[in-house]
């Protein structure tokens, strides 16, 4: 039976410097970096031999022909109960190949005794579980292909408690025998707020179904584990402590507006109407300076990349295929830096705007409604070659990636409904092949179908 979940929110802190303890921390992320690849590798050659046994291919076959006579026959229960047992067949023969989470937790014991066990067992046990997500994408058809982490990638780190290994310790972090404390500015009253609960010892309480029955429990806050994130800023490396605490986080919004909100979200904007105000507001509209500049970057990297390898392009300037050697100038080093800065800053300043407008949101009422939308979908190029009628020229297939990129809408969808759910207030997704929202006529009462022109 699996554990339960208690709630828990991210605090992060920056690490004051200690030239000594990020020493054994970037050795620590180097000794990660080969784990997690040589893990990965493992996988992707048990899968070579998973997918080459026969009863495999067999049970492939059963389940197309299954889901073939599903679509006439949905709720058929003769197939149903086939279709379950040829999914058990399945889990057997990855079983046999070693293809779970926690055969990468065998492997990794190894792995560390080739490195004298600089890493913590549980560090490393998270490392494999890290490369058991990835690989899981491709086993189960998500992905097509896993990437390895190259030299001097490896950002991140995280233990399981915060009893071994890098461990909080009143407001520092520690690592064997040393130290260093958290940086925490004085006038900083959320990080002093979270701080004071931890050191308290304060409760909260929360919700969970056992049995099919809600039952309320009560936990005192406690730092469950800490992770080490290594950021480049203006071009230095920072390192930051991201405690991982059990409890929800203090809020600026205390409470809630009444009435209902409905939610029209698109892919850059958002159409919002209550019984207070109705309006349509832009998503992260502060990052399009940052956009148009990182744009710019990227055009003088592509000309510094083509003028350092001509002998890799075609004469009508299209990458040639095969293996090539990239030379990269000392321009385009320095280009790419600026344009990593401007990414960051982008990222900073749209989760900013999300929370901004979000909380903005939350004295409207306390109940929202927003259409269900698949922004994966919307952001993937079209798979048909069209030809426009007026010009006889190749339609784009281009779709809306870029400004799903830019303004990341499903994020913003996830912060509302998190802080609303933590409120006490209902968010609700609704289903819009069923709703026909703009298919409905108020006087008639009945759905009535228009072209898009006309919506």
């Amino acid at each position: 039976m699996a554990k339960g979940q208690s709630p828990s929110f991210v605090f992060t802190l920056e690490l004051e410097r200690d030239p000594r303890l990020f020493s054994i921390l970037e050795r620590e992320l180097e000794v990660c970096r080969v784990i997690y690849n040589t893990v990965l590798g493992m996988y992707l050659k048990r899968e070579h031999q998973y997918k080459r046994e026969k009863a495999y291919k067999r049970c492939l076959r059963q389940l197309k022909g299954i889901r073939q006579k599903l679509g006439s026959d949905q709720y058929n229960p003769t197939l149903i109960e086939e279709r379950k047992n040829v999914s058990m067949q399945l889990n057997q023969l990855r079983e046999k190949h070693q293809l779970t989470e926690y055969a990468a937790h065998q492997w990794v014991k190894s792995i560390r005794q080739h490195f004298g066990n600089q890493v913590n067992a549980a560090v490393a046990q998270k490392i494999a579980s890290r490369a058991w997500l990835a690989f899981r994408q491709k086993l189960f058809g998500k992905a097509t292909k896993v990437r390895f982490i190259r030299k001097g990638e490896m950002v991140s780190l995280e233990g399981k408690t915060n009893k071994t290994g890098w461990r909080y310790v009143d407001r520092h972090l520690v690592y064997k025998d040393l130290s260093t404390p958290l940086c925490i500015q004085p006038n900083d009253e959320y990080a002093l707020t979270i701080l004071s609960q931890l050191e308290n010892q304060l409760s909260f309480s929360y919700t969970k179904m056992e049995k099919g029955k809600p039952i309320t429990m009560v936990e005192p806050y406690r730092v469950k584990y800490v992770r080490i994130v290594k950021k480049v800023i203006r071009g230095k490396n920072r390192y930051f402590a991201d405690l991982v605490i059990g409890g929800y986080p203090p809020t600026k919004t205390k409470t809630l507006g009444k009435g209902p909100v409905g939610l029209d979200i698109g892919t850059s904007s958002l159409a919002v109407s209550s019984l207070t105000k109705a309006g349509l507001w832009n998503l992260a509209d502060q990052v399009q300076p940052l956009s148009r500049q990182i744009r710019l970057l990227q055009r003088r990297m592509d000309r510094s990349k083509r003028s350092t390898n001509p002998e890799n392009y075609h004469e009508n300037g299209t990458v040639k295929k095969g293996k090539k050697t990239w030379t990269y100038s000392k321009r385009y080093h320095h280009l790419r830096t600026r344009l990593r800065e401007c990414n960051r800053k982008q990222r900073v300043v749209r989760k900013q705007s999300h929370n901004q407008l979000t909380n903005f949101l939350l004295s409207l009422g306390h109940c929202f409604y927003i259409e269900a939308m698949h922004f994966k979908a919307l952001q993937k190029r079209k798979k048909e070659t069209e030809v426009s009628e007026k010009t006889g020229k190749l339609k784009r297939k281009k779709r809306f990636g870029k400004s799903i990129g830019h303004r990341a809408p499903a994020m913003f969808v996830q912060i509302i409904e998190q802080k609303v759910k933590r409120l006490g207030g209902t968010f609700t997704h609704v289903q819009t092949h069923t709703f026909k929202a703009s298919q409905y006529c108020h006087q008639r009462c009945t759905y009535i179908k228009k072209p898009l022109a006309q919506r």
